[in-house]
C-alpha cells in the first residue's frame, strides 16, 4: 500500500512539472496565457505552428509562445483545443530601450564570414536546410522542467538582441547570448533534452541542438568539441561539449540561444529571470 501512495505522489508530482516563465509580451520574450481545463491533453496552435503546453496544477494550464525578436506592437492570437476549440488573445508590446550596436571585425582568412565565395555560399545553402528543419523540430513529450541553468559561467560579451553590423554591414539582431570562456570549458546542459542535431556548419561552427519538447529548443554554437552524441538523452548539468572558436567566431565562447514554437527568445527567461 505504501509503494502505491509513492507511486502515485510520483505520478502527481511529474504531471504538474513545469517551467516557470514570466509573462513578457515583447519581441524576444514568450506570452503566457494562463486557461482552465478538465482535458488531460489539450493542444494550441498560433495559426498552425503548435505551442508548448504545460499542467500547472488540478485544472490550471499554460501555453508558452515566442515571440519573434522583429515583431511588431499589435495583438496576437492562438488558439486552444480540448473539449472544444477557442481563442486567446495577446497584446505584443514594444519596449523603448536605448538601442546597443556591436560592429565586428573580421580579418584575413575570417573575412571570408562577411563576403563568402561560391563554393561557401554552395555550403551555406545546403547547411541553411539542415539547420532550418532542426529549428522547426516538434516533439509531443515534454522532456524537461523546473528551472534551465546557465551552460557556462563566463562573462556575457554579447547580449540577446544586441543589433550587430560585420566589417561595417549589417545583419539580424544577436538571436542568443555569447559567453565568454576558455576552449576546453565545459558546456553543461542548462535542462534534459535530446541531442537531435550534431555537426560542424560554416557559420556556426561545431554544433548541438537539444530537444526540450513541444517545440522548445537550445542550440550550442562555435564548440571545440561536441561530446553528446546526436540521438542521446542528456541529463540537466551534464557536459555536452567544450568551449571553442569554430565558425564565426573572433574568440572562444559559447553561443547559446533558445527557440519556442520556431522563434528565438531570450534564454534569461527560462532561468526565471526578468529581461527588461
Amino acid at each position: 500500500m505504501k509503494k502505491i501512495s509513492l507511486l502515485l505522489l510520483l505520478l502527481s508530482h511529474f504531471a504538474w512539472a513545469s517551467i516557470p516563465v514570466q509573462h513578457t509580451p515583447y519581441p524576444g520574450g514568450i506570452a503566457v496565457f494562463d486557461f482552465e481545463t478538465t482535458h488531460s491533453n489539450p493542444k494550441a496552435f498560433y495559426r498552425t505552428v503548435p505551442l508548448y503546453t504545460q499542467h500547472i496544477e488540478g485544472n490550471h494550464w499554460q501555453v508558452l509562445l515566442g515571440i519573434p525578436l522583429l515583431e511588431k506592437a499589435g495583438k496576437k492570437s492562438i488558439t486552444i483545443q480540448d473539449f472544444s476549440t477557442r481563442t486567446l488573445d495577446v497584446e505584443i508590446k514594444i519596449i523603448k530601450n536605448k538601442p546597443v550596436k556591436q560592429n565586428i571585425k573580421l580579418k584575413g582568412k575570417n573575412k571570408k564570414y562577411v563576403d563568402p565565395n561560391a563554393a561557401h555560399m554552395d555550403r551555406i545553402k545546403k547547411e541553411r536546410v539542415i539547420l532550418g528543419k532542426t529549428r522547426l523540430f516538434f516533439s509531443d513529450k515534454t522532456l524537461s522542467n523546473g528551472v534551465f541553468i546557465r551552460p557556462v559561467l563566463g562573462v556575457i560579451t554579447s547580449p540577446f538582441g544586441v543589433k550587430r553590423l560585420y566589417n561595417g554591414q549589417p545583419r539580424n539582431p544577436h538571436t542568443g547570448i555569447d559567453y565568454a570562456g576558455a576552449t576546453g570549458t565545459p558546456i553543461k546542459a542548462p535542462a534534459d533534452g535530446k541531442v537531435i542535431l550534431s555537426g560542424q556548419y560554416f557559420f556556426n561552427g561545431n554544433t548541438i541542438f537539444l530537444d526540450h519538447g513541444q517545440g522548445l529548443i537550445s542550440v550550442y554554437i562555435h564548440m571545440d568539441k561536441r561530446i553528446a552524441k546526436q540521438g542521446k538523452m542528456v541529463k540537466k548539468g551534464e557536459t555536452i561539449g567544450t568551449i571553442g572558436q569554430t565558425g564565426r567566431a573572433t574568440g572562444p565562447h559559447l553561443h547559446w540561444g533558445v527557440y519556442l514554437n520556431r522563434t528565438t527568445v531570450h534564454p534569461n527567461l527560462l532561468m526565471g529571470k526578468s529581461v527588461l
